[in-house]
């Protein structure tokens, strides 16, 4: 009786398990940081800082930084007139992401432009 009382406990407990949420990707708190971005349009650095942190944490845990995170920051460093690194940023969406090439060719010859304005 007590073999059959775990295995329904075990049971239930893995198929509880299987229906928690997996995600793929590691959003990090990238969703409450974009609301405060949009509530605060004109604080762009603490929402540099949270897009470099879910990149940071991704990228260290080993697993995919979700899909157009590298494009955002990219494109935060690119307003703030780091056009360089906002390049290297356009560059790694890319390459992780193949389906945003020609969006981010476009945006890499953009922030090439900056570059070569700047100077």
């Amino acid at each position: 009786m007590k073999a059959w009382k775990l295995a329904v406990v075990l049971t239930v407990a893995g198929m509880t398990a299987a229906c928690a949420p997996q995600s793929k990707y590691a959003w990090g708190n990238y969703e409450s940081s974009l609301y405060e971005h949009y509530k605060t349009p004109g604080d762009t650095t603490a929402f540099a800082e949270h897009l470099a942190d879910t990149i940071s944490k991704a990228e260290t845990s080993g697993r995919k930084v979700p899909p157009g995170i590298y494009a955002e920051y990219g494109q935060v460093l690119l307003e703030s007139g780091d056009s360089k690194q906002a390049a290297v940023f356009f560059e790694k969406e890319k390459a992780t992401w193949p389906e945003s090439t020609v969006f981010m060719t476009t945006m890499i010859r953009v922030a090439s432009s900056a570059k070569e304005a700047k100077q």
